[in-house]
């Protein structure tokens, strides 16, 4: 070959496939065992021991307090009545100042206490708002709403019997 001449590019040139061919296979069976594995590790989480044998482990919770407000009032009501921790403390406006008052005074004992509203079925949505309102002037932002009873404890609506009249007995 004489120099600085280019050699004859015009003749036929072959790709070889094989090289190609090998890794594409390892790919798939790389994403198979990589597939099966993931199957086992969702598997695992599946057979975590339980609860039972011999021995049951009984925790007990340790309730931390809160402020309950439940907002009481019968459907031929026109007036609300405001407990705070289960003790009455005033119908409509005057318990809401009352309650304005209370939830501070509490609130100034424990930094963190959170808030409860059990409002029945008959209160107006103003009463609500208003008693979410005292709690956000007392600077508590953590509150629940509560919607049934736990269990063990009698339903407080219309029906308890610990309330002043019992609907059921109209």
């Amino acid at each position: 070959m004489a120099r600085g001449k280019m050699p004859d590019s015009g003749g036929d040139m072959e790709v070889n496939l094989t090289p190609m061919i090998d890794i594409t296979f390892q790919l798939i069976i790389f994403f198979m065992c990589a597939m099966k594995f993931k199957a086992l590790e969702r598997k695992v989480a599946a057979f975590l021991p339980k609860d039972r044998g011999l021995a049951k482990t009984k925790i007990k919770l340790e309730e931390k307090p809160k402020i309950v407000v439940e907002l009481k009032r019968h459907e031929e009501d026109t007036r609300t009545r405001v407990k705070l921790l289960d003790a009455e403390i005033g119908v409509d406006d005057e318990g809401f100042a009352l309650l304005d008052q209370r939830i501070k005074a509490i609130r100034a004992e424990n930094d963190e206490i959170p808030g409860e509203i059990n409002a029945w079925a008959w209160v107006p949505h103003q009463h609500v708002i208003r008693t979410i309102d005292a709690f956000m002037k007392a600077n508590i932002k953590d509150i629940t709403f509560v919607g049934a009873p736990p269990p063990g404890r009698p339903h407080s609506g219309p029906g308890d019997p610990d309330s002043e009249r019992n609907v059921g007995d109209r």
